[in-house]
């Protein structure tokens, strides 16, 4: 069986899972996974910045694939900063993300940010991610999610559940 999505960006332990089963580089994805490690910036307002610069790059990589309806960033802060610091710039940046794709699509692609700062189990992040990539398109808009929300729920439910 072929996979639909890619992993690049920063490794990530808790991405291994993911990456090993990716289809191949050449291949139109329907979903991006891209690793951000913020763990070396130094105070909050550099990882958040760092976070949304490299959100505005990976919009210009999903440019270029045309089949692409999902997007997650997972990044870590590897605990230097406070749980949730990051969360508010990751809303702001899935947004525009969103919003860019929109506009230079003239469809929908979920971006759904998620801090996996402090979790350790790549199988159930892939079983998520495999979940929200399989389900219905477009179901998830655009997201920032801490690890603890996708534990028993999957990412589309626990984006749906940021609206209500």
């Amino acid at each position: 069986m072929t996979t639909d999505f890619i992993v690049r960006g920063d490794h990530l332990p808790v991405l291994s899972a993911l990456a090993v089963i990716q289809a191949p580089g050449s291949h139109s994805p329907q979903a991006l996974i891209w690793g951000l490690d913020l763990r070396h910036e130094a105070t909050r307002h550099a990882a958040q910045k760092r976070l949304r610069h490299t959100s505005r790059d990976v919009a210009g990589l999903a440019a270029i694939y045309p089949r692409l309806t999902h997007v997650v960033v997972a990044y870590t802060h590897g605990g230097s900063l406070p749980e949730g610091a990051c969360l508010a710039a990751a809303a702001q940046a899935a947004t525009r993300m969103h919003s860019t794709l929109e506009r230079s699509r003239g469809e929908s692609v979920d971006v759904v940010n998620l801090d996996v700062t402090g979790w350790e189990d790549g199988e159930l992040l892939r079983d998520r991610v495999l979940e929200a990539v399989a389900g219905n398109p477009r179901a998830a808009g655009d997201a920032a999610l801490a690890w603890h929300d996708i534990i028993d729920t999957p990412i589309h439910s626990a984006a749906m559940r940021q609206f209500y």
